[in-house]
């Protein structure tokens, strides 16, 4: 009888374990988008087009057994695109239409925090909040016109919330160098969609919040889908 208590306090010895922290340096490559009513409803004269936006930096985790939490501190940009027509009319006659494409780059600095779930293969769920700040919003369009090729260029940093927080989810895998070693190659998925207004402009630079262009306001969402990847240090691990 003792000895099988022996046995049996060495097994649960063997799949009891420690804390578990990791270092990530990791970078996010996504496609990236701004959503408003107002925009969505203009036609051909304003459409969405895809953006790309990146993000790089370092996070902190610390697991409890499989069920942990982390913070990370990224810098990157979020960039909205758009394509469209416009129309010069005199008396309802259309005397040129003009295509052009237009783009709202956003400068961040985002902090993630989120619960965090693994498995012992490396495999990994997360999900949590974000806080998003924007230092600077640049807006440019380049078109046609006339037949001639113009570009406007401005700063609208002043039309944009200076922040805005989102909803994170994310799910991947930590792949070991070797059975033994403590660092890793992150490979994942992520996705982030705001839950307070960006306010902002439209496609064509015009304030989103000007009452003699919108009748009605309406809030801008942001929204980003992409790629992580990155590397993993791992300080701690099973008993032996």
């Amino acid at each position: 009888m003792q000895l099988e208590q022996l046995h049996l306090h060495k097994n649960l010895q063997k799949k009891e374990k420690v804390n578990t922290f990791e270092i990530h340096a990791k970078g996010l490559a996504n496609s990236t988008w701004l959503f408003n009513k107002n925009i969505s409803n203009t036609g051909d004269s304003q459409d969405y087009d895809m953006g790309w936006g990146f993000n790089y930096g370092l996070g902190f985790a610390a697991y409890f057994g499989n069920v942990g939490f982390g913070i990370e501190g990224l810098m990157g940009n979020h960039k909205a695109a758009f394509t469209g027509k416009l129309e010069t009319k005199v008396g309802g006659v259309i005397l040129n239409t003009t295509d052009y494409t237009s783009s709202i780059n956003l400068s961040t600095i985002q902090v993630p925090v989120m619960f965090k779930l693994k498995s012992t293969g490396g495999a990994y769920l997360e999900v949590g909040a974000q806080y998003n700040m924007i230092s600077a919003a640049d807006y440019k369009r380049t078109g046609n016109y006339m037949n001639a090729d113009t570009a406007i260029s401005a700063s609208v940093t002043k039309n944009f919330s200076s922040s805005y927080f989102s909803g994170v989810l994310g799910f991947g895998a930590a792949i070991p160098f070797g059975e033994e070693s403590p660092m890793a190659i992150l490979v994942g998925m992520r996705l982030q969609y705001s839950f307070t207004d960006l306010k902002g402009v439209d496609a064509l630079g015009q304030d989103l919040s000007d009452s003699f262009i919108y009748n009605k306001y309406e809030p801008t969402s942001a929204a980003t889908g992409g790629l992580t990847l990155g590397f993993v240090y791992k300080i701690g691990g099973k008993k032996k």
